[in-house]
């Protein structure tokens, strides 16, 4: 079990107030996973912990605490349905937003971080 000063230290955060944050972004998933200690202090078991460690690495891939805690709750749902069951429209509107979403996060990530090419010196001498 982990406490909120250890979670500072094992997430790579810098305060207290950063990890109350992220557990109050999923708190909806991380609930099962949270405990009371002694003087009422808040202890996290190892899947909770799980969960943590993959909404920091989205937060430091570049997304918001908000938009990270919204990925790990829509990687969390069942994604298959039993036979004969199929998605409403709405669901399929929502999961398209969020792939598109994923795919242009991803796209943008890409570019920054491809190095480019210098142009070669006798480039500008081609034309001449």
């Amino acid at each position: 079990m982990y406490g909120i000063g250890e979670l500072v230290k094992v997430l790579g955060l810098k305060t207290e107030t950063q990890v109350r944050n992220r557990i109050e972004a999923i708190r909806d998933l991380i609930e099962p996973y949270l405990h009371r200690g002694p003087n009422n202090r808040i202890l996290v078991d190892e899947r909770g912990l799980e969960l943590l460690r993959a909404l920091q690495a989205l937060c430091e891939s570049g997304k918001t605490v908000k938009e990270a805690a919204k990925y790990l709750r829509a990687s969390a749902e069942p994604t298959e349905k039993k036979p004969g069951e199929s998605r409403s429209e709405t669901e399929t509107q929502e999961l398209l937003r969020h792939l598109e979403e994923e795919v242009r996060f991803l796209r943008r990530l890409l570019l920054e971080n491809h190095p480019r090419q210098p142009t070669p010196w006798w480039h500008e001498w081609r034309a001449l």
